[in-house]
């Protein structure tokens, strides 16, 4: 909760976005910012680093001998390739680098999360972590770049207008939830538009090179997502403007505060149980989602050999599908155990990726809306920053068990059942919100602050 002390500095800073009104050119700026970075998450993570780490790792890998160099011309191999003094599975490597790498970047965004909302150098922390590449992609995206979204809404010039018109605060705050839904849909559009063009600018490489056993395509294809990143920042770097925020308290600790500010805001969720179970529900969609495009492509390049040509034309299909919007899905591909069908033809890849890529964006907006009715008001920032860490966090598990699975049994198909579990289980806790009762301990959870806080100034 914050003190009246900070209240009052966040209250100056939202008068000084009145006299700072949005101008298109920042705004421009701020979504070529998510179209350069959007080829991370749907190019990058998802598909051209997994073939990469795997390629490499079948390279240097054996055969389950542990002896003989591993055969990668038959379709469906099983090899396996050293991890410090041990041996995993070829298909474990890269889930398991993609874990550790997640965990990681998860804590980097809590030990940061406080430069988003304090202090002048908002638009340097974000530059900083976007040039500094893949290892700062959590900071960047999920500190930095969304806390623009609330600033963006609240210094839209038809909010100021609006101000200045003597309307009511549940007008002003209607028009401001109306533009921060905007503001998050179109530059989701950017993200998914950037990564898209990439990819297919990645499957023309692909097609030029046309290698088979090696991976030097999907690295070139690499290489161009650090050029697309670099040169579209270029625009952020000239127009975005500073727009500092309240100061950090004085003679604490960058790290020690955010950590401490994400105790505080999971302490307070105790009284919003509404809330928490949503967030429990989120933090295993997410996990699913994540992990459920990165199993897939493995599984398509070993156990149907499909061509990296074939494996970047279905990673097309996911965010050109994401506009329109999982749990039957790992389901399906169970039943190739038994049936002709359920993932054991190529044809049938490509119907799966369709289908994923719409229902994809259609649940994270649907978690995302339930999430903004049952949260308090004014404490936005904190219940987002909460949702986001929750998502990122629960991104590593997915990578983790997927690689456990196929490491201790080399087959894995059987990952799906995981997948099935994770995505299922969310269904039976959505099913018990109260969404009335979410919003009303919400209003309770405001007024039981404004008491604390009078009691304190008295």
């Amino acid at each position: 909760m914050r003190t009246s002390e900070e209240e009052k500095d966040y209250e100056n800073a939202q008068n000084e976005d009145d006299s700072n009104p949005l101008t298109k050119k920042e705004l421009i700026g701020w979504y070529l910012h998510n179209f350069a970075v959007g080829v991370y998450d749907v190019a990058a993570i998802s598909v051209f680093i997994p073939v990469v780490l795997e390629t490499l790792s079948a390279q240097a890998g054996y055969e389950l001998d542990q002896v003989t160099p591993c055969n990668t011309t038959i379709t469906n191999y099983k090899c396996v390739t050293r991890f410090g003094e041990s041996f995993i599975d070829t298909e474990s490597y890269p889930l398991y680098i993609i874990a550790i790498s997640v965990l990681f970047q998860a804590i980097l965004f809590i030990s940061c999360g406080s430069l988003a909302d304090h202090g002048n150098s908002r638009k340097k922390f974000l530059l900083s972590f976007s040039f500094t590449g893949a290892i700062s992609t959590i900071a960047f995206i999920v500190v930095v770049n969304p806390t623009y979204i609330p600033i963006f809404s609240r210094c839209h010039p038809d909010v100021i207008k609006t101000k200045h018109s003597g309307a009511s605060s549940a007008e002003i705050k209607a028009l401001e939830y109306n533009i921060t839904t905007k503001l998050s849909s179109y530059s989701m559009v950017a993200d998914l538009t950037g990564g898209l063009v990439v990819l297919i600018a990645g499957l023309g490489i692909l097609l030029t090179i046309n290698d088979l056993n090696d991976s030097i395509g999907f690295r070139l294809a690499l290489v161009l997502c650090g050029v697309w990143w670099l040169f579209f920042l270029i625009f952020p770097t000239m127009w975005l403007t500073s727009r500092p925020r309240p100061p950090l308290p004085k003679g604490v600790n960058y790290f020690a505060f955010s950590w401490k500010r994400v105790g505080k805001t999971l302490m307070s969720t105790r009284e919003l149980w509404q809330t928490m179970k949503l967030l429990f529900a989120w933090f295993f969609i997410s996990d699913g989602q994540n992990t459920i495009i990165t199993v897939c492509v493995l599984f398509g390049k070993k156990g149907l050999g499909m061509t990296d040509t074939e494996l970047s034309l279905f990673a097309i299909i996911v965010p050109i599908c994401g506009v329109i919007g999982m749990s039957l899905l790992p389901l399906y591909a169970l039943l190739g155990f038994w049936l002709p069908f359920g993932l054991v033809n190529k044809w049938e890849v490509w119907v799966y990726l369709v289908v994923f890529g719409l229902l994809v964006g259609s649940l994270q907006g649907y978690c995302q809306a339930f999430f903004a009715i049952i949260i308090p008001e004014g404490h936005e920032n904190e219940f987002f920053s909460l949702f986001q860490i929750t998502a990122r966090g629960s991104s590593a598990i997915g990578p983790l068990v997927s690689g456990a699975i196929t490491d201790f049994t080399h087959e894995i198909r059987l990952c799906f059942w995981f997948l099935l579990a994770i995505i299922a289980l969310p269904i039976f806790i959505i099913a018990t919100l109260d969404i009335e009762k979410g919003k009303s301990d919400a209003k309770a959870f405001i007024r039981k602050e404004e008491e604390m806080n009078n009691n304190n100034n008295h």
